[in-house]
């Protein structure tokens, strides 16, 4: 697990111990914090999903269509105006639901990313996403991370000639070190889990090697975000 991750970490490096593991079929949220100017750390981003496995090794989230979804409300800014700018968060969300296929979230423990896979019902697509973040921590009502901006995405099929891999929204990145988001030193660390979760597709090892069909996610209708998904420090347990 890395170790040392500071203000990339949504809890810092003092979160202390974490909740037992979540069984399979748990709704959760998994959500993205940061620290924002005059309201300390904070929801940024929540979404709703379904557990299929939680243990040591793999920690996984499908998120059924139609799911709840909540972003921080606001001004937007940024390259293509992306992002909320924070110096005038009033607190609000936007509530919203999930669109499209059924996507999975597969994070091993304590890596720096979680590689996502989208459904449609009858099999897998062929896009793959790897979202760049802080090692996953479970809470009491799901996962929380701090989402780096940075992505790696792939499409295809691993191993095969047209097995393409690349990287998305590196202006972004550019911007939030440009703006003091992230210092210089977090920004060449988050480019070195880049780095690493491509030459892992590229060489189609890791999760992009292995068998996805113990995560087909299930036939169930949307997920409801929990009560408790913008308090920072829940203590609810998730339904179960």
């Amino acid at each position: 697990m890395d170790d040392n991750l500071g203000e990339l970490a949504p809890h810092g490096d003092d979160a202390g111990p974490e909740p037992a593991p979540h069984p399979a079929g748990t709704a959760v949220a998994l959500r993205s914090l940061k620290r924002i100017p005059r309201h300390g750390l904070a929801v940024s981003f929540a979404v709703a999903g379904i557990v299929l496995q939680d243990d040591a090794e793999f920690a996984v989230v499908a998120t059924p269509s139609g799911s709840g979804r909540a972003s921080r409300a606001g001004r937007r800014t940024g390259p293509r105006g992306r992002n909320i700018a924070v110096d005038d968060w009033d607190g609000s969300y936007d509530l919203a639901e999930w669109e499209g296929e059924a996507v999975v979230r597969v994070h091993p423990r304590g890596r720096c990313w979680s590689l996502w896979r989208w459904h449609d019902g009858r099999d897998w697509t062929s896009d793959w996403y790897g979202n760049l973040e802080a090692p996953w921590r479970r809470t009491p009502i799901g996962f929380d991370t701090r989402d780096w901006a940075l992505d790696v995405v792939a499409e295809g099929r691993p191993g095969t000639p047209g097995w393409r891999v690349g990287f998305k929204d590196e202006d972004e990145l550019a911007w939030f070190t440009e703006h003091g988001f992230f210092t210089a030193a977090e920004a060449a660390r988050i480019r070195r889990a880049g780095d690493e979760l491509a030459g892992l597709l590229r060489a189609g090892d890791g999760p992009a090697a292995m068998d996805w069909s113990p995560w087909v996610p299930p036939a169930v209708g949307p997920v409801p975000l929990p009560e408790e998904w913008a308090s920072v420090h829940p203590e609810r347990p998730a339904g179960r």
